[in-house]
Order: structure tokens, then C-alpha cells, then sequence
């Protein structure tokens, strides 16, 4: 025993696997390297989406200056831009309800 325990006071907790931690050290790495390298993937997945609906953005745009005449492109636009913002509100609203 130490001094501390002598005089009435407590001894710090213990941690490890004396402690009662479960596990093996190396399980719980590996678990989390595995978790952040499947995160790592989603967000390269992610960024190329993103990457392809920014290009098809634009290539929407190309489509309607080629195939509508001059005086119908606004009004193209202006369909295009609404269908993109209700798109965007009603993707945004079910993830907010999804949680």
C-alpha cells in the first residue's frame, strides 16, 4: 500500500485491460482505421458526385442555348433554376427528417 491508501485517501482508477476496458488494443484500431478508410472512400465518392452534378449543371445550360431559340432561353433558365432549387429544398428536407 501507499501513503495515500494509508491516510484514508483513494487510489486513482486503473485503466487497461486491468481495468476492465473490453477488447484488445489492436481489435479497436483496426475497427477505427477500417471506419475512417470507409469514410476516407465515401468522401472521394461524395466530391465526385458532386463533381458530376456541377458538369451537368452546365451541360444543361449548353442544352438550352442550343436548342431553344433566343428569346425562350430566360424562360428555359428560369424552369431549370426552379426545378433545381425544389430539387435541392426536397433532398434537404428528407435528410433533415431522416435524422
Amino acid at each position: 500500500m501507499n501513503e495515500e491508501t494509508e491516510k484514508g485517501g483513494t487510489m486513482p482508477p486503473v485503466t487497461g485491460p486491468a481495468g476492465g476496458l473490453e477488447g484488445s488494443p489492436k481489435s479497436g484500431s483496426q475497427s477505427d482505421t477500417k471506419n475512417l478508410f470507409i469514410q476516407g472512400l465515401y468522401a472521394i465518392l461524395f466530391l465526385f458526385i458532386l463533381i458530376a452534378a456541377l458538369q451537368l449543371y452546365f451541360s444543361i445550360q449548353e442544352f438550352i442555348r442550343l436548342w431553344f431559340s433566343e428569346e425562350f432561353i430566360p424562360i428555359a433558365n428560369s424552369i431549370y433554376y426552379i426545378l433545381v432549387i425544389v430539387g435541392g429544398l426536397y433532398l434537404t428536407l428528407s435528410y433533415i427528417k431522416s435524422r
